[in-house]
C-alpha cells in the first residue's frame, strides 16, 4: 500500500505542470492572511490536496502518509504533512520539489511549486 503513496504522490506531481494556482481575495482579508486574503500556508495546504485530489490517491496518502526522505521507508502521518504546508510553505516547497526531480527528472514543475508553496 506505501508503494502505491509513492506512485500516487507521482502521479500528483506530474499534475503540477497544468495544474495552476487558484484563488481570490475577498473585499477585507482576515487577520494573518497571507497573499490572496487567505491565512498564510493555506494555499499552499489547498494546493497540494487538490492535486491529490484530482489524481485519485489523496486516500491512499491520507492512510499511508507521505514517505521522507525519498527512500527511506519512513512515512510522515498525514497530519504532519498538512500541519508543514499550513505553517511552512517553503519546507513543503523542498518536498514537493524533492519528490518532482526523483518522480518527474526533466518535468519543470518549479513555477507551480513555487506559485503555490513560496519558498
Amino acid at each position: 500500500m506505501k508503494r502505491i503513496a509513492i506512485a500516487g504522490v507521482s502521479a500528483a506531481l506530474a499534475a503540477l505542470a497544468t495544474v495552476g494556482s487558484a484563488g481570490s481575495a475577498s473585499a477585507a482579508a482576515p487577520v494573518g492572511a497571507g497573499d490572496g486574503g487567505k491565512p498564510t500556508g493555506v494555499a499552499c495546504q489547498q494546493f497540494g490536496i487538490g492535486v491529490l485530489q484530482d489524481t485519485g490517491v489523496l486516500s491512499s496518502v491520507a492512510a499511508n502518509g507521505l514517505e521522507w526522505p525519498i527512500g527511506s521507508g519512513d512515512y510522515l502521518p498525514f497530519s504532519t504533512v498538512l500541519n508543514i504546508h499550513r505553517t511552512d510553505p517553503g519546507t513543503a516547497n523542498v518536498v514537493l520539489k524533492a519528490y518532482a526531480d526523483v518522480l518527474l527528472p526533466g518535468a519543470d514543475v518549479d513555477a507551480a511549486i513555487d506559485a503555490a508553496c513560496p519558498a
